[in-house]
């Protein structure tokens, strides 16, 4: 495997962040939550770049020619599955010098639901498939790779402890954004109930249900991702009194530099808040 420092220079349109001054390998990360976990494996050892933007719907995005010349340079290219990215699994036959890794690779996924990151005992095995390209890919520093791992996957298994252990009360969150925590919650063990029914805007039916709901349950908080208080969640905040806390799911956060396991922590907060813990 070639080993190089690259320096490539990227249109406004292309805007990566990267992390690794002094780079053996050249890694580019289809989206956030891979992207935290390839950086923390890595550390200053790799230049790691987050290709598509905060604030850019994963879904929807398709790379332009400039970013696929940047991947086709890349040593390292790394996406969440075929069914987070169905671009990425498309170009990927065309990257004939880069090594592409799947994160989700022997992750059985549930209703073809792509946002696995989400069970953090999954989260560390998609940590394990990135550890395993990467020491492929820069096999020099391969032992250092595999104690930063380690170092993270005991992070991760903190957080999915505390969460294990949380008590519930009988409460059911609300979801009055878009939802796509289905792993959270059936790993932790939540009841919830959700205006969404994943990305297809609620009826009129559904979110009278919803505000009843809240209304003869007495819920106080309701929760949608960051960048999804939409004018569904603002009705349904303002009909029903009940305050909106953000659930971060890892698709578009305002800054990538904060960490993932920084998120989710703060999800355990705003989770502990809402049941009256």
């Amino acid at each position: 495997m070639k080993f190089r420092l690259k320096t490539i220079i990227f249109l406004a349109a292309f805007s990566l962040t990267a992390s690794g001054a002094f780079a053996n390998i050249s890694v580019i990360c289809s989206m956030y939550p891979v992207y935290d976990f390839a950086r923390s494996i890595t550390g200053n050892l790799a230049d790691v770049k987050l290709l598509i933007r905060p604030g850019v719907e994963p879904h929807d995005y398709e790379p332009s020619p400039m970013e696929i010349k940047a991947l086709n340079d890349s040593d390292v290219f790394i996406f969440t599955g075929k069914y987070m990215e169905q671009w990425a699994e498309k170009i990927s036959s065309s990257l004939s010098e880069t090594l592409i890794i799947d994160a989700s690779e022997n992750i059985a996924l549930t209703d073809n639901d792509p946002h696995i990151w989400l069970d953090l005992s999954l989260a560390q095995k998609m940590v394990m498939n990135i550890l395993t390209g990467l020491c492929s890919a820069d096999s020099g520093n391969a032992e250092i790779y595999r104690e930063n791992a380690e170092i993270y996957c005991s992070e991760l298994q903190k957080i999915d402890d505390d969460f294990m252990n949380m008590k519930k009360n009988n409460i059911a969150l609300v979801f009055a954004g878009e939802f796509s925590g289905g792993y959270f919650m059936r790993r932790y063990g939540f009841e919830y109930v959700s205006a969404y029914d994943g990305e297809n805007e609620p009826s009129l039916r559904r979110m009278a249900e919803v505000m009843r709901y809240i209304r003869e349950h007495g819920t106080r908080y309701i929760f949608a991702d960051y960048g999804g208080v939409t004018q569904i969640l603002r009705s349904i905040s303002s009909e029903t009194g009940a305050d909106i806390l953000t659930f971060w799911t890892g698709h578009n956060l305002p800054d990538d530099s904060v960490k993932f396991t920084d998120i989710m922590r703060e999800n355990y907060r705003n989770i502990k808040e809402a049941l009256h813990d």
